[in-house]
């Protein structure tokens, strides 16, 4: 991908300016925020890219994920987790503390009953979740930290009837936090109805309401949902992608134009500023080396399958072969053309690690990567902004600067597809291929776009980002059925099956690298490592 080397039309460029001209929110900070590395943030958006929703927008989204509890005991819950056909829903152990049975109404009104064995306590906060099963689909809720004071409060106090009122935070870090009430605020909403959704000015759920005090202007809190993402793992409920938290956090002495990470995790990668790239330890925020060699920014960097060989590419299109074991260049590639109008956009290595692919204006170039010898330079090839290999390594894609996608066969070298990945006048600026190489997607200007590799049909486009926004990179989860996009507005993962948002991470970044055991770097002004529990 092209870190730090973005183009777009004069058209667009002149929509940017008028775009940041046009917006006039300030966020308002919220106090007291949590501390601790267990989960810092789950969401985190800038107000620029990102302007609040209408109220009428939020009251909609909270309505759909309230429902009711009822049983012995009643309340309020709010969706938060699918799998399959089993919905889960989130309240607290007050509405759940009689004998059953209960049931769950959705907004709908159709009622699902929970068996015993679907009530689940979670320890050390006050928290409960219900499992019901359905083959109808219900909005489930964005998990979220507070980013901003204003609230939004919702109470199912009978079926199909919800109240919703505004409130404000007072603070994220209240006295009761043995049972989880890190959330105090005030609001007119004065139901005593516990478990009903707080959501911010985006629809996301960020507490689960259970405490009041009508007496008080500050005296009711709420429990953060992060409790909930934290000790979900303790009870056995997988939440998937959407239960990452963020277990690491690294401050380099620059923010990273690019990052690699290899194949088992253990080893993290990056450009160090200017002409220096840094290898680290992420997990005990190790610095282990600093090579030094490049007169110019490292662009791209890629390890080899066994951690022996770094590629490092550089904004004057220079192309070194590093030994891991020594940390000295054992190659220098010899290429045509090396200048600053030609810089090195990407660089990776094939499973056997035999060969060594380059992207650049000049085109894309295949490399022995023993001897530095250029083996092949592929046909209408120029202009590659970013590329990516198949996991078999049969297959190559590339995106263009003229916002197109070309499918290379690199057995032979032909050229097997080209794909328009939307208007001309912008960047495919990122490209990525699935685990099991039957899916390919593009990040272009604010679209992520899917194509069947075989047949180069369009499965699917997301609007990934806001209209500011170039998707900077991508990458399939593990599994296969995710896909996670970065770009101004935030880091988001996406389900791939019906192209919906799961989950915003903290922070922006420009670049990410996925290992096998579901560890996600993402390379911002920080280094933030994301961990499913």
């Amino acid at each position: 991908m092209n870190h730090g080397l973005h183009r777009f039309s004069p058209m667009a460029g002149l929509m940017v300016l008028m775009a940041i001209a046009a917006v006039g929110f300030t966020q308002v900070p919220v106090s007291g925020r949590l501390e601790g590395w267990g989960l810092q943030a789950l969401a985190s958006d800038s107000p620029l890219f990102n302007p609040p929703l209408a109220i009428e927008e939020v009251t909609a989204i909270a309505k759909d994920m309230t429902v009711f509890i009822a049983g012995p005991t009643s309340g309020s819950g709010a969706i938060v987790s699918r799998q399959g056909n089993v919905y889960t829903v989130l309240t607290t152990k007050t509405v759940v503390s009689g004998s059953g049975p209960y049931q769950v109404v959705t907004s709908n009104g159709r009622r699902y009953s929970v068996s015993p064995s679907g009530v689940i306590l979670l320890p050390l906060v006050d928290l409960a979740v219900l499992q019901f099963t359905s083959s109808e689909t219900y909005p489930v809720a964005q998990l979220a930290e507070p980013s901003d004071s204003q609230i939004y409060l919702t109470v199912a106090n009978q079926p199909q009837t919800t109240l919703f009122a505004a409130g404000n935070l007072v603070s994220t870090a209240g006295t009761n936090l043995s049972d989880g009430y890190d959330l105090r605020y005030n609001s007119a909403l004065k139901s005593s109805g516990s478990g009903g959704p707080v959501v911010d000015r985006w629809g996301r759920l960020i507490g689960i309401q259970g405490r009041f005090n009508p007496e008080s202007v500050t005296g009711s809190s709420a429990i953060a949902v992060s409790n909930f993402v934290r000790l979900a793992p303790t009870v056995g409920l997988n939440l998937g992608w959407r239960g990452w938290i963020l277990s690491n956090m690294i401050q380099p002495a620059t923010p990273p134009r690019a990052i690699a990470l290899s194949p088992d995790g253990s080893l993290l990668a990056t450009d160090g500023g200017y002409n220096q790239i840094q290898l680290w330890d992420w997990q005990s925020s190790q610095l282990n080396a600093t090579l030094s060699g490049h007169n110019s920014e490292v662009n791209s960097l890629a390890i080899s399958p066994n951690k022996q060989i770094l590629v490092s590419g550089d904004q004057q299109g220079q192309v070194m072969i590093w030994n891991l074991r020594t940390g000295q260049i054992a190659n220098t590639l010899t290429r045509s053309r090396p200048n600053q109008s030609n810089p090195i956009t990407s660089v990776a290595i094939t499973a056997n690690g035999q060969t060594l692919i380059t992207g650049s204006n000049q085109g894309i170039e295949l490399w022995d990567i023993n001897t530095g010898r250029l083996v092949l330079t592929l046909p209408e090839s120029g202009e590659a902004n970013a590329i990516a290999i198949s996991p078999d390594s049969r297959t190559l894609v590339s995106g263009h600067l003229d916002n197109t996608v070309k499918v290379w066969n690199l057995l032979n070298g032909n050229l097997v597809h080209t794909l328009e990945a939307g208007e001309r006048g912008f960047i495919v600026e990122s490209v990525a291929i699935s685990p099991d190489g039957q899916t390919i997607a593009a990040g272009t200007y604010r679209e992520i776009r899917l194509w069947n590799l075989e047949r180069g049909i369009r499965q699917r486009t997301i609007e990934a980002h806001c209209d500011l926004c170039y998707v900077y990179d991508l990458a399939f989860t593990p599994d296969g059925t995710g896909i996670v996009s970065t770009s101004e507005d935030g880091t988001k993962i996406w389900n791939i099956a019906d192209g919906t948002l799961l989950r915003t991470l903290d922070g922006t970044a420009k670049s990410l690298a996925f290992s096998g055991d579901r560890t996600l770097i993402l390379g911002g002004d920080t280094l933030r490592i994301w961990q499913v529990p």
